[in-house]
């Protein structure tokens, strides 16, 4: 068995292992978005020339995110995750991290409780193909977010995010700028922003529950497709579940280290990916 960094040479196989693991089709796009954002801190398993295992973590100053800590089915509760989930934190520590966050799946729980993780909240899945809210007043203040935005779109997100992530922001952006939204309130300053990925709505945050909406309701419009986000908070849960979008399962969010203050406000509403927070 061999421990060493996942490569871009290996997100076909990767991309394979996390569609048979966690179901869905493989998601190689997924992946190597992962890889860009903290290359050296993606890890993979290998025996006889086989992937069986991978997962890594992305760092944000001090705050790191672990995730998509995966096993060949066949080969789960051997100990492969736990050796990928220990590569990765302590790779995360060597950067200077002191709090490590992840959201666990129901099957990953003991394993997350073994390495010295704790409670901090739970992640409600919502699904469904939404419908935007009939408009109510101006939309005006809702534009297409543009490279020029981020700075201030990352200096809004942070304290509710608990950590600088104006790379993931950046990143994300870049890759689904026909689908990324900023609002301005009335002295232009940036209130908020929302993204939609392929099928799923977030990052997603507001200065309040109004502006909130109007993101999303823009965000919205022309949506065909089905669509998931991991909300954090009712708000989120509540406009989502408005526009016709079905609760789901519950998961638990978890950290090793410290407890890291986040802000009320700015509403820090929907993830960017369970794998990178």
């Amino acid at each position: 068995m061999v421990l060493r960094r996942l490569t871009l040479e290996d997100v076909p196989a990767g991309a394979r292992l996390t569609a048979a693991a966690f179901g869905g089709e493989p998601r190689e796009a997924r992946l190597r978005r992962y890889l860009a954002l903290g290359p050296e801190g993606w890890f993979a398993l290998e025996e006889a020339g086989t992937l069986v295992a991978l997962g890594g973590a992305v760092a944000f100053g001090s705050l790191a995110w672990l995730g998509l800590i995966v096993v060949e089915p066949g080969r789960q509760r051997q100990g492969l995750g736990g050796a990928v989930a220990r590569a990765a934190i302590d790779w995360a520590r060597g950067r200077g991290c002191s709090t490590i966050c992840l959201i666990a799946t129901p099957a990953g729980v003991s394993l997350y409780r073994r390495l010295g993780f704790v409670p901090d909240g739970d992640s409600h899945e919502l699904s469904g193909t939404p419908r935007p809210a009939p408009p109510v007043g101006e939309a005006s203040s809702v534009r297409s977010w543009t490279p020029e935005d981020t700075p201030e779109i990352a200096r809004l997100d942070a304290p509710a995010f608990g950590a600088d992530r104006s790379r993931l922001l950046a990143a994300y952006a870049r890759e689904f700028s026909g689908s990324a939204w900023v609002a301005r309130d009335g002295r232009g300053r940036v209130s908020g922003f929302i993204l939609v990925q392929d099928d799923l709505i977030g990052p997603w945050c507001a200065v309040d529950e109004e502006v909130a909406g109007r993101l999303l309701d823009v965000a919205l419009g022309g949506v065909t497709r089905t669509l998931r986000a991991g909300v954090l908070d009712e708000v989120g849960a509540r406009l989502l579940a408005s526009r016709g979008m079905v609760p789901g399962r519950s998961l638990p969010r978890m950290r090793l280290g410290p407890s890291v203050p986040r802000t009320a406000r700015p509403l820090l509403l929907a993830h960017a990916s369970y794998a990178v927070g």
